[in-house]
C-alpha cells in the first residue's frame, strides 16, 4: 500500500499503554507512524504550562513531531471505562498542544468517551479514519485487526517488561521472548540439595536484563506513562530487574480483582486511574509479591490523594506485612537518589524473607 502520509505520535502519557493499538490501526489505512525522540541525556523540557512533568513530557514530544509529521495523534481522553473519567487535564491535552504548536500542525483529537455510546473507542477511531480519507468500512477493518493484535500483545506482557530492555518494550515489531524454562533444583553428585546463593549474589546487567531467576518478585503500581517512561522515571525498572527483581504491574489484573479491593470504600474513586491504583496497591499488599512500589508525580493532585488515602487505609487496618516504598518523582528527580531508596527497599525484602524462613 502506498503511503498516504506521516501521523506522529508523542511518546508520553496514554501512549505507554495503547501505542500498539494505535500504530495498528493507522498502518492499517496506509499511514507511516512515527514516534517523538526521548529526551536523553541532553534533551530540554518544555516549560509552556506549570503542570506535572508527564504533562510537559507531552508537550515537549509534541513539539518535536510538528515539523515531521502531517497530523499528530492526541486523541480527547475523558474516559477510558464505563463509569468512571480521566484527570481533566487528559480532555484539556490537544488545546495545550494546540497552543505550544501555534496552530502549525494538524491535530486528530476526536474525543473517546466510554460512558457514551457515541465516543466509543471504535466510533471515534472511525471518526479518525474518516479525517484521514478512510471509509468506514476500511476504518472497522483497521480497528478490528488493531484490537485483535492489541490484545495479543497484552497477554505477554509481564514475560515482555521483565526480558526486554525498556526501550524495547512498545516496539511491536519485536516478539515477546519465551519465559525462561524453570531450572532443576540443584544437586550434588551424590543426589544431597546444594547450598542456595546468597541473596547478595546478584550482579547488575545492561539494560535490567538477567539470565537468573530474580529473587524477589515486586508489583510498580502507577499511572503507565509514571511506570514505563524512562524521562519520568530514571529507568527505574531496569535498576530494579538488576537487583534480582521480577516486575508485576497492574496489567496482569482483571477488572474483577480490582473491584474487590476498593468496593466496601466509603466514598467512590471518580478517576479510572485513581480507583486502577488504590485496587492494585490494596490487591498486592494483600500477598502475592515480596514488595511493593508506588511511583508518582510530584504535582499530580490525583497521587496526592491517593497516598494520603493509603497511609490512612493501611493505619487503620494496622499496616502491611509486605514493604511499601512510595516514589515521588519529577523533572528534579535523580537516578541515584532513586536507586539509593531501591537498593534500600530490596535490603528490607531480603531481611523480611531471613527472617521469615
Amino acid at each position: 500500500m502506498e503511503e498516504k502520509g506521516r501521523i506522529g505520535i508523542p511518546k508520553a502519557l496514554m501512549f505507554y499503554r495503547y501505542f500498539p493499538l494505535w500504530k495498528i490501526f493507522f498502518e492499517e489505512l496506509g499511514w507511516r507512524v512515527i514516534v517523538s525522540n526521548g529526551l536523553g541525556k541532553r534533551g530540554r523540557l518544555i516549560y509552556f504550562e506549570d503542570s506535572c512533568l508527564p504533562m510537559k513530557l507531552l508537550v515537549t514530544h509534541s513539539m518535536d513531531l510538528k515539523d515531521r509529521a502531517d497530523h499528530l495523534f492526541l486523541p480527547r481522553l475523558v474516559s477510558l471505562h464505563r463509569s468512571y473519567i480521566m484527570c481533566p487535564k487528559f480532555r484539556g491535552a490537544p488545546d495545550i498542544v494546540r497552543l505550544a504548536t501555534e496552530g502549525t500542525v494538524s491535530i486528530l483529537d476526536e474525543t473517546i468517551d466510554l460512558r457514551m455510546r457515541e465516543h466509543s473507542m471504535l466510533q471515534s477511531f472511525l471518526r479518525t479514519g474518516k479525517r484521514l480519507g478512510a471509509d468506514e468500512k476500511e476504518g472497522k477493518r483497521a480497528f478490528q485487526k488493531a484490537e485483535r493484535l492489541f490484545t495479543n500483545f497484552q497477554k505477554g506482557w509481564e514475560d515482555r517488561i521483565n526480558q526486554l530492555p525498556t526501550r524495547q518494550f512498545f516496539e511491536i515489531d519485536i516478539p515477546t521472548p519465551l519465559p525462561p524454562p524453570p531450572s532443576p533444583s540443584p544437586v550434588k553428585g551424590g543426589g544431597e540439595l546444594m547450598e542456595s546463593p546468597s541473596f547478595l549474589d546478584v550482579k547488575p546487567v545492561e539494560d535490567g536484563c538477567r539470565g537468573e531467576k530474580p529473587l524477589f518478585r515486586v508489583a510498580f503500581v502507577g499511572h503507565p506513562y509514571n511506570l514505563f517512561d524512562t524521562d519520568v522515571n530514571k529507568d527505574v525498572l531496569s535498576f530494579a530487574k538488576s537487583l534480582g527483581m521480577r516486575i508485576i504491574t497492574p496489567e496482569g489484573l482483571s477488572e474483577k480483582e480490582i473491584d474487590a479491593q476498593v468496593s466496601d470504600l466509603s466514598k467512590e474513586i471518580y478517576w479510572s486511574s485513581g480507583r486502577e491504583i488504590v485496587g492494585s496497591l490494596f490487591h498486592f499488599l494483600s500477598g502475592g509479591v515480596d514488595g511493593v512500589v508506588f511511583l508518582t508525580s510530584f504535582k499530580c493532585g490525583i497521587d496526592a490523594l491517593l497516598q494520603e488515602f493509603v497511609r490512612r487505609r493501611l493505619k487503620v487496618r494496622g499496616g502491611s506485612s509486605i514493604p511499601l516504598l512510595i516514589l515521588s518523582l519529577d523533572e528534579h528527580s535523580g537516578r541515584e537518589g532513586l536507586t539509593t531508596r531501591l537498593e534500600a527497599f530490596r535490603d528490607v525484602m531480603e531481611e523480611r524473607k531471613r527472617s521469615n524462613a
